[in-house]
């Protein structure tokens, strides 16, 4: 069975795994969410067998990265069952596990893959655990600045003062209803809470900031969108994490176009689409904190992850297109030449760098000069 057999059955056995899994009982999962994991499950299986078959010892741990990363697809379906069939009885669990893996943990190995193949890149001569030590201290000072409060407080996005601000409010509207039976409008509830001497954050002396403050908050009274407030540091948090990837990846291609070191076949072209999945990344969350209405805000969600599971996509390509290489005679001479004398081998031109030739330059005598198509070459000689 070739290789690329082996790895379509082993995804489809998965896939099939997951679906069974639903006899069992979940929460509603959309279609570009189980999209979106699935594609994250095929990146994990690439990287293995990526793993597995780089000759170069010092890539392989590239791969290990992102295998860790992807791997939190598993965790991604896990989460369709806390509360039913995991910790049904533990109330605070998907808040928890939300918290932690898709806003924490996924975020955390994100970055950590990425910074790793940059560090890589800009410190050839270091010692594999030398990169790791690097990464860790660059990842792990980030990520503990901006997560300490979580991991100190489980609890800690019920105690931001926003959120107890919205507390004040939701307890006045609801005493207003019980009293008057309509929903307040936002001036009748700040006259409610002037009349109680209730002011939200400030001094009751000033009506003002009460106003203000009430404007603020009223949006996020009716059903669930006080879950847009309670949410908001969490996922700036992840948009801090995901410019952190932004900038090493532009580290990491302008280190390229400076000293335009022999790299791997198709990781630039890798790097180049993680750097439009975390920029989507950073519009997702960024979208989420601007949304007022939780059912608008659900939408804009399913969106992004079919942008994103779009990119992911070409990731996966990218990842079969190296694994298909580096398992060639050719390729495992490339990558074994770069490793070993990297100052006597020029760069490889993969098949994407073909199909960019072939589509968007023209083939006129200046182009022709630099860039020769591999048949038109073997005419010449």
């Amino acid at each position: 069975m070739s290789l690329a057999k082996k790895i379509s059955l082993i995804w489809s056995l998965l896939i099939a795994a997951f679906l069974a899994s639903f006899l069992l009982p979940h929460y509603e999962v959309t279609t570009a969410s189980f999209l979106s994991y699935s594609i994250q499950l095929l990146l994990l299986v690439l990287s293995v067998y990526l793993v597995k078959h780089e000759t170069v010892r010092k890539t392989r741990f590239i791969f290990m990265n992102f295998a860790a990363f992807f791997s939190t697809s598993f965790l991604f379906h896990l989460y369709n069952f806390v509360g039913t069939v995991l910790f049904p009885r533990a109330e605070m669990a998907r808040h928890y596990y939300f918290q932690y893996v898709p806003l924490g943990l996924y975020f955390f190995l994100l970055t950590f893959a990425i910074c790793y193949l940059t560090v890589d890149l800009l410190f050839r001569d270091f010692k594999i655990g030398q990169k790791y030590l690097l990464t860790f201290v660059i990842v792990g000072g980030f990520f503990g600045y901006y997560y300490h409060p979580y991991f100190a407080n489980p609890r800690y996005l019920y105690t931001v003062p926003a959120i107890a601000e919205w507390k004040q409010l939701d307890q006045a509207s609801g005493e207003f209803q019980q009293l008057y039976g309509a929903m307040p409008t936002e001036q009748q509830l700040v006259e409610f809470l002037q009349n109680k001497a209730i002011v939200p954050g400030v001094n009751g002396a000033y009506a003002e900031p009460l106003e203000i403050r009430v404007r603020e908050l009223y949006p996020y009274l009716p059903g669930s969108n006080y879950m847009i407030l309670l949410l908001k540091p969490i996922y700036l948090n992840t948009i801090y994490m995901c410019v952190l990837c932004v900038g090493l990846i532009l580290l990491f291609f302008g280190y390229q176009y400076k000293k335009d070191p022999p790299q791997g076949a198709y990781i630039e072209k890798m790097m180049f689409f993680f750097l439009l999945f975390c920029t989507l990344e950073v519009f997702h969350a960024w979208s989420f904190i601007k949304t007022i209405e939780w059912q608008e805000f659900s939408q804009f969600v399913i969106i992004g992850q079919y942008l994103s599971a779009g990119v992911l996509a070409c990731v996966a390509v990218l990842f079969g297109l190296r694994l298909r290489f580096i398992t060639s005679a050719y390729g495992e001479f490339y990558e074994h030449e770069i490793a070993e004398r990297p100052n006597t081998i020029t760069r490889w031109r993969d098949a994407v760098d073909n199909l960019m030739l072939a589509h968007f330059f023209s083939r006129n005598q200046f182009v022709g000069r630099f860039l020769v198509m591999p048949r038109l070459r073997n005419k010449h000689q």
